[in-house]
Order: C-alpha cells, then sequence, then structure tokens
C-alpha cells in the first residue's frame, strides 16, 4: 500500500459521472434556467436516474434520506415570477448547499480539514510525488497556476486533469487571469490577449467588462482553471498606484459598475470571481510582494474610497475575497490586514458582512516573510479569520504550516470550530459551482439528481428574471 485513501472502482465512477454532467450544465449561461430548468427534470426521469449524491471517498453520503427543509426544484412547479420569488428560490437552494456543506464536515478527518485550507503552487508541469504528497497525502483544497506551469494548452489541460484525478476532493483551481500585464493565458499565447482594466474602465462602456469576463471564463474553463483571482476592486486613489493598469478606475462608482461586470461574467459562466486586494491598495505605490506598505488615510476616508467599492461588490456575491499585505494604522497599527483580526473578522466579515471565502495574498511574500515565516503566518493568517492560505509550496513548507496549526490547535490558539468554519465555507464554493455535489439528503429521488446538476443560483435575483 502507498498510503493514499483507497476508493472504489464504483465511487470513482459515479463521482466523474455527476461531474461530467455538472460541466454540461455549465456551459449554458444562468440566463433562461428557469426555461431549461422543465427539460432537464424530465431528461432526468426518462433517463431513470438513480444518483448516489456521495461520489468522493472522503465524505459518506447519509444512509437514509432526510425530508428537505426547504421545496425543492420541481420539474413542474411554478415560474418565478417577480424578483421576490426568484430570491426565494435562490436562498432555498443556498440553505441546501450549506446543510450540504455542513454534512460533508461532519465526515471529515481533522487532516482532511485542514488540508482544505491550504491553496498550494508546484514547479511543475506534469504530476510528481511532490504533488502527490501535497494533494493525496496532506489534502490541499486548491492549486494555482503560473507561468512556471505552462507549455502549451494541451499539456495545461492534463497537468489539471491528472492533479484533479488524484483528488479525493476537487481542487478549486485558480489563475490570475486580470487581463493586460496580467493575462498568463494571453502572455502565452494560449488565448488571444485580454485588454488592462484601465483600458476597460476608460471606454465607458461597462458591458465590455463583462464580455471580458465571459471570454475569460470560457478559456480558463477550457484548462480546467474554475477559479479566477479577479478582478481588482481597489480604487486608484493616487496618480503612481502600484497597481497601475490594473484598475478600473478611480472612484468607488467606477470600479464597482467594471470590476462588478467582470465578476458577473465569470461567474454567470461557471468560474469563481475574487475581489482583491482587501482592505485596498490602489493608495500606495508601494509593493506588498518587496515590503509592507501603510495605508495612512483616516477611517472616514477608507470607508468611503476603499472600502466602498468592496461594500456596494457584495452584492454580486463574490466566491472569494483576497486580503493583502499592508498596514492600516486607524483600523490596526500592529499587524498587516492578511493577519489582522480586525480587519478582516471585523470589518470585512462584521462590518460589511461577508460571509464567503477570504483568502490570503501569498505568505511568503516581503509584506509578511520580513516578519513572519509561513507556518507562523498560516497560523495567524487563521486565527484573523482567513480561510485559504496560499503560499505553500512544496511538501516541506506545507507539512511545516500543517504542523504549525496543530500546535497551535493543542494550545486551545486555534479551535475545531474554527477550522469547521473555514472548511465549510469552501466547501459550499465547491459546491455552489458544481465542483462538489449536494449530499442526497437534500432532495430524494429525481429531485436530487435535478438539485446536482442546476447551474450555481446566487441571492441576486434580477439576472434570473431577464430572460
Amino acid at each position: 500500500m502507498d498510503g493514499r485513501p483507497v476508493r472504489s472502482g464504483s465511487a470513482v465512477a459515479r463521482r466523474r459521472a455527476i461531474f461530467a454532467t455538472q460541466q454540461v450544465i455549465q456551459l449554458y449561461s444562468v440566463r433562461g434556467f428557469f426555461q431549461r430548468l422543465a427539460l432537464v427534470g424530465l431528461l432526468l426521469v426518462v433517463a431513470g436516474c438513480s444518483v448516489s449524491m456521495g461520489g468522493h471517498s472522503a465524505i459518506k453520503t447519509p444512509s437514509a434520506t432526510v425530508e428537505p427543509t426547504a421545496t425543492p426544484f420541481a420539474s413542474s412547479g411554478p415560474q418565478p415570477s417577480s424578483v421576490a420569488a426568484a430570491n426565494q428560490l435562490a436562498q432555498e437552494r443556498e440553505a441546501l448547499i450549506q446543510q450540504s456543506a455542513a454534512y460533508d464536515v461532519s465526515q471529515m478527518t481533522m487532516d482532511e480539514k485542514i488540508g482544505q485550507l491550504f491553496l498550494i503552487e508546484t514547479y511543475y508541469k506534469t504530476y510528481t510525488p511532490d504533488i502527490d504528497n501535497m494533494v493525496v497525502g496532506m489534502h490541499a483544497g486548491a492549486l494555482i497556476i503560473y507561468g512556471k506551469n505552462m507549455q502549451d494548452p494541451t499539456q495545461l489541460k492534463d497537468y489539471i486533469a491528472s492533479i484533479q484525478a488524484h483528488a479525493t476532493i476537487p481542487l478549486l483551481v485558480t489563475m490570475d487571469e486580470e487581463g493586460g500585464v496580467v493575462d498568463r493565458l494571453g502572455f502565452y499565447k494560449f488565448f488571444p490577449a485580454l485588454p488592462s482594466a484601465m483600458a476597460i474602465g476608460a471606454s465607458g462602456d461597462p458591458t465590455l467588462a463583462y464580455n471580458e469576463g465571459v471570454q475569460a471564463a470560457n478559456e480558463m474553463l477550457q484548462e480546467g482553471i474554475n477559479t479566477d483571482l479577479a478582478p481588482v476592486a481597489d480604487v486608484r486613489t493616487i496618480p503612481n498606484a502600484v497597481e497601475g493598469t490594473r484598475l478600473y478606475g478611480d472612484t468607488p462608482t467606477v470600479v464597482t459598475q467594471y470590476a462588478g461586470a467582470f465578476l458577473n461574467g465569470l461567474q454567470q459562466n461557471g468560474v469563481v470571481g475574487t475581489l482583491k486586494h482587501w482592505p485596498g491598495i490602489g493608495g500606495t505605490a508601494a509593493d506588498p510582494h518587496l515590503t509592507l506598505p501603510t495605508i495612512s488615510e483616516d477611517k472616514a476616508t477608507l470607508e468611503s474610497e476603499n472600502f466602498a467599492s468592496f461594500r456596494a461588490l457584495l452584492a454580486d456575491n463574490p466566491g472569494m475575497i483576497m486580503v493583502t499585505h499592508v498596514l492600516v494604522p486607524a483600523f490596526d497599527p500592529t499587524m498587516p490586514a492578511t493577519l489582522s483580526p480586525i480587519l478582516v473578522q471585523g470589518v470585512l466579515r462584521g462590518e460589511l458582512g461577508y460571509n464567503g471565502v477570504v483568502m490570503t495574498d501569498s505568505l511568503y511574500m516581503q509584506g509578511i516573510a520580513k516578519n513572519y515565516t509561513l507556518p507562523q503566518a498560516g497560523v495567524l493568517a487563521i486565527e484573523a479569520g482567513d480561510d485559504l492560505l496560499e503560499g505553500a509550496f512544496d511538501t516541506n513548507s506545507m507539512s511545516a504550516m500543517i504542523a504549525a496549526i496543530k500546535d497551535a490547535m493543542s494550545t486551545g490558539a486555534i479551535t475545531t470550530n474554527r477550522i469547521n468554519e473555514s472548511v465549510q465555507r469552501i466547501l459550499a464554493l465547491k459546491i455552489r459551482f458544481g465542483l462538489l455535489p449536494l449530499q442526497g439528503f437534500a432532495f430524494g429521488g429525481a429531485g436530487a439528481a435535478l438539485a446536482q446538476t442546476a447551474p450555481a443560483l446566487t441571492t441576486d435575483a434580477r439576472r434570473y428574471l431577464a430572460a
């Protein structure tokens, strides 16, 4: 035995069938979803689908069907005729997603839970023992693709597919695909280059930002990339802002309009979007890759400028928000934002009300590494309220970070409940975007299969009513 989890052939086959069906469904825009819903239900019934909903080995399916806590989608049910009705459907499905994620968490070992908190990078273009250690041995929950992993479109697609094939729980596969100077698919000529945020913002036409998001989503999915670390939601408040052409504009209104359009283009086409870089770094010329910048504005200015675009964009239900390495003395004079409970748990979650996945910028950037080791930073990030830790790059770095987290748990600095909170958010995101199925207790019979194949819903009902 090589120490890998034992998986039955039938379970793997069921999981692959489930994901294949989801990918086909996600090729369609959510626009017109309700018109297609009856047809999907009919096809599932005719096909005599009998789906076992717990397709991955780490998460077991309940043996008995539990009555649903909310009204399931039914092929013969009424079409929503108002924003309120569509919102109700979205909220009901979200409740089922949370119920399913909670059950999944309850079936996982602590090692599996901790592994889900890691967004790893690698130095390779093919599957290696080092990757196997991180994905199979330590249960990594996410992966980032850099240029060093890219040779040609076929190689990249095969590389990602091989990693997903070994994973018990599918990974969030991420890339920074913003357009302009941060456009890896365009830079390496896998696809046509995308224009910069500044160029799009200067066009006067937010439709261009939406179309760019759609294009990015379609291209990424062709390679197996399901998560975009974009758009940039920072507001330029100084002429020489470090992000330069990566910024959409100089006001929260403009940034919200264009970043929101790009985000919707991504997420309405099956790719998780990520707002960055909380708490906003459009007002610094210093680079967190090289140092720890200080954002010196007072609280009122931060609320009206830096935070405003993030606050407004929560209406578009971003899958993730990335927090970066800046010091914001008006709120926390000692801890970088990434490691600050005040700015993550207090402001982003408490004041703004964001309940989704918060990921860190890379923890080996000098904005953090000047003062903290990777293991120290990982522990502090979890204590601050972050869910997904970017920074582990090989077996040794990931195992050291895991050991530090377990040590913090042994002292009570990090609790089991705190780990469960983050894993719940990460698994709910994966369910929402079709990487994991809803568990079978949420629906019964053909309704279960229908629920799991339906595209991700958000609570912004308007987009489902515009046919």
